[in-house]
C-alpha cells in the first residue's frame, strides 16, 4: 500500500453570473455545471455518489439565511474503506484556478453540523498545483468495511452585498478532494476484540449462555492502559493497567438502549474495604454486619458519584442520609479522585464517623476518563454460593432472586466483577480442561484435583480475597467473595474486608490506537 493515498473525489464546476440590480435584494444569477461529477477510486476507498448528476450548487440568485440554507437539497456521497488497514482521511473543498468568488462570502454545511463561513475552516495543502486554496470540511478514520456518508450544502452568506462583490460577475470552480494516509488505529475496541475472537480461540472464548466474548487463561494479552493523566502519551507513569474481561452483548444502558460493550477491571486492587458496614436498621441492613443490597452499600457510594444515590436518600453537606439516619459521607471519592471516607460501622441513631481514604492519586484522574465510562444497568440477582457453577451464577445474576425488598438491578458506572466473570475466565489445564472446570462448582475449585481451574484464571491471580457484586441468597448480609487463601468462591459477611477491583464498561466509541495487549505492550485508547 502506498504511504500516501490521494483521492480526487468529485469534480464540480459552477459558473456563477451575477447581474446588477436596482437594490441589494435584486439579484440575477445563472448556475451551470460544466461536467458531470467524476469519481476517481483507489484500492482502499470505494466512493459512491447518491446522484451522479448532482452538483454542489447555489439555490436562487441571492444571499439566503442559514435557516433557508439548511433546507437546500444537499450533494451527497459516501466513502467506504475496502482495505484491511485503517485509513485516516481528510475531506476538503478545493477552489480551482479561475475562481473569483471569495470564500468569506460562502456558507458551507457538512452533514448536520452548524453552517460556517468557508474561510473560517482550516486550510490544507492543495492537490491541484494551480488551485487557489483548499478548506478542510471533515477529518476522520475509516476502518475495514466501515462507511462514512456525507451531505454538503453551499450558499451565499446572507450578509453578502453587491458592493462586497464589486458589482462583478463571479465564478466558483471547486472540487471535493478526499485524501488518506494509512493509520495504525485499530478501530472501536468492541469491534477490534470481536474480530480477534474469530481468529484466536486460545485466549478468547464465547461459550457462556449469551455468547459473550471473554478473555481466558492464566495471563492472556488483555492489558489496557486506562485512567491516564495524559491519553496522548500513555505510559506506565501516566496510566494504570487494567484488564479487558470481554465484550458483552446487548448491555442495557442507562437510557434503556442496548449495545455490545467492553468490560474492564483494574489490574490491581484499591486495597481492602468492607462491602458494607451499616448496622441493624440502618438503610437496608437487618443485621449488625452490613447489607448485601448494592444500591445502598457504602462501597457503592465510595466508588460512584452522587448521581447514583439511592432514590429517597439525601446528600446534605456531604452527609448521606435516609431520613434522619446518617449512612455515609463524601460519596464518590474514588470517582472524583478526591479524599473521602472508607465504608465504616454506623449504628441506628448514630452519626457517621469518617475514616479518611485518599483517592487523589488512585481515583479516576480526569473528565476524559469519567466520560469514557458508560452508564449501564447492573444485574443484582443472587444465588447460594456453595453449589453454583459459572453458568448457574450467570443465570442467577440476571435473575430476580434477592433478599426481600432488595433491588434486582442498579443503574450506575462503577461496579465489581461477577462470580461468573471469575468462573468463565479459566482456560482449564492438562488435568481438567475448560469444560471440566465450567462443569464444577466454583466453591469446589479449592480441591487439589481442580487446581488447573484457578491456576489458569487471570482473575484469581491477585493473592487477595476479592469482592464480587453478587449477594448470597442464604443470608441477607453475605456477599459472594473469591477466597484466595482457600482457593474457592465463598460467601462472606458484607462487613468483612476483601480487595476491591473496580469494574466498568467502556463507551462503544472508544478506539484502540495501538498495542498488542501484552503487559509489556498494553492496548492504548483514543477517547471520544
Amino acid at each position: 500500500m502506498k504511504k500516501d493515498i490521494m483521492f480526487v473525489g468529485v469534480s464540480i464546476c459552477l459558473l456563477i453570473l451575477l447581474g446588477i440590480g436596482l437594490s441589494y435584494s435584486m439579484w440575477n444569477m445563472r448556475v451551470s455545471q460544466d461536467t458531470d461529477n467524476v469519481i476517481s477510486t483507489t484500492d482502499c476507498f470505494d466512493i459512491t455518489l447518491a446522484n451522479q448528476s448532482n452538483a454542489i450548487k447555489l439555490d436562487n440568485a441571492y444571499p439566503i439565511t442559514d435557516t433557508k440554507g439548511k433546507t437546500l437539497t444537499p450533494f451527497t456521497f459516501s466513502i467506504k474503506n475496502v482495505c484491511d488497514t485503517a485509513v485516516a482521511y481528510t475531506v476538503s473543498l478545493e477552489s480551482l484556478e479561475g475562481t473569483t468568488l471569495a470564500s468569506d462570502h460562502l456558507k458551507v454545511m457538512v452533514n448536520n453540523n452548524e453552517p460556517l463561513l468557508l474561510n473560517g475552516l482550516s486550510t490544507t495543502d492543495v492537490v491541484n498545483t494551480t488551485s487557489i486554496e483548499s478548506r478542510v470540511l471533515d477529518t476522520g478514520t475509516l476502518f475495514k468495511n466501515n462507511t462514512k456518508e456525507y451531505s454538503i450544502r453551499l450558499w451565499i452568506d446572507y450578509n453578502t452585498t453587491l458592493d462586497d462583490l464589486n458589482n462583478e460577475t463571479k465564478v466558483l470552480k471547486s472540487k471535493v478532494i478526499i485524501k488518506g494516509v494509512p493509520s495504525n488505529e485499530k478501530g472501536p475496541v468492541n469491534n477490534y476484540i470481536a474480530n480477534l475472537a474469530t481468529k484466536d480461540t486460545v485466549n478468547l472464548a464465547t461459550d457462556d449462555p449469551d455468547n459473550n466474548i471473554r478473555y481466558i487463561g492464566a495471563n492472556p494479552s488483555n492489558y489496557v492502559y486506562f485512567n491516564c493523566s495524559d491519553y496522548s502519551n500513555p505510559t506506565a507513569d501516566t496510566c494504570e493497567l487494567w484488564r479487558i474481561i470481554g465484550v458483552f452483548n446487548n448491555v442495557t444502558k442507562g437510557d434503556e438502549s442496548k449495545e455490545n460493550l467492553v468490560k474492564i477491571i483494574r489490574a490491581e486492587s484499591l486495597g481492602s474495604y468492607t462491602w458494607d458496614s451499616k448496622q441493624m436498621r440502618v438503610g437496608t441492613s437487618t443485621r449488625q454486619v452490613g447489607s448485601n443490597d448494592w444500591t445502598d452499600s457504602q462501597l457503592m457510594m465510595m466508588l460512584n458519584p452522587t448521581t447514583y444515590l439511592k432514590s429517597g436518600y439525601t446528600n446534605s453537606s456531604d452527609i448521606i442520609s435516609s431520613g434522619s439516619q446518617q449512612l455515609y459521607s463524601k460519596m464518590g471519592s474514588y470517582y472524583n479522585g478526591t479524599k473521602g471516607c472508607k465504608p465504616a460501622e454506623i449504628a441506628s441513631g448514630a452519626s457517621f464517623s469518617c475514616t479518611e481514604v485518599d483517592f487523589t492519586s488512585t481515583g479516576l484522574k480526569n473528565a476524559a476518563t469519567r466520560n469514557a465510562i458508560e452508564e449501564v444497568v447492573w444485574n443484582l440477582g443472587g444465588r447460594d454460593g456453595w453449589t453454583s457453577t459459572a453458568s448457574m451464577f450467570y443465570t442467577a445474576e440476571r435473575g430476580t432472586s434477592v433478599y426481600t425488598g432488595h433491588a434486582t438491578t442498579w443503574i450506575g458506572k462503577i461496579g465489581l466483577m461477577y462470580p461468573s466473570d471469575y468462573g468463565y475466565a479459566t482456560s482449564g489445564g492438562t488435568t481438567n480442561d475448560r469444560a471440566a472446570c465450567l462443569a464444577k462448582e466454583l466453591f469446589n475449585w479449592s480441591s487439589i484435583d481442580f487446581e488447573d481451574c484457578k491456576g489458569n484464571d487471570y482473575l484469581f491471580g491477585t493473592n487477595q480475597d476479592q469482592w464480587t457484586l453478587t449477594p448470597d441468597l442464604a443470608d441477607d448480609c453475605e456477599v459472594v467473595d473469591v477466597d484466595a487463601s482457600n482457593s474457592r468462591v465463598y460467601c462472606e459477611k458484607a462487613g468483612f474486608y476483601s480487595a476491591v477491583r473496580p469494574v466498568l464498561f467502556l463507551k462503544s466509541n472508544t478506539m484502540v490506537k495501538s498495542g498488542t495487549g501484552a503487559k509489556s505492550d498494553p492496548y492504548t485508547l483514543k477517547l471520544q
